[in-house]
């Protein structure tokens, strides 16, 4: 019994657990090289999808104006500040660009962060 009382038992354990977790997760804000690969191949994605007649292109097609987009995008700082310093990007930024539907959405999520 007084074990707990002191909130040792059994039934503490999981509740143990999963502080540690959260206090483990929230120390890693940043997002990895992986993440911020995926998000600017999710943006270059967006932008080839809102590119005019890309319905009706081949696939070699599509990947030449994937390589103009990469090119032009560089202008964009959210997708500079992603390709070049990754670790500048939050998990709150990688997750809003991932989970984007629109080129200028994703846009969005990195620079809400700037300001």
């Amino acid at each position: 019994m007084a074990a707990r009382a002191q909130g040792n038992g059994p039934r503490s354990r999981p509740f143990a657990l999963l502080a540690a977790l959260g206090w483990a997760t929230a120390c890693d804000r940043t997002t990895s090289a992986r993440d911020c690969r995926a998000m600017a191949d999710h943006y270059l994605d967006l932008a080839v999808k809102e590119s005019v007649g890309t319905a009706a292109m081949s696939s070699a097609q599509l990947a030449a104006v994937r390589q103009v987009e990469d090119a032009v995008k560089h202008a964009e700082p959210g997708y500079r500040k992603v390709l070049e310093r990754c670790g500048d990007v939050d998990r709150a930024e990688a997750s809003c660009a991932l989970h984007a539907t629109t080129a200028a959405a994703w846009e969005t999520c990195l620079r809400a962060a700037d300001r």
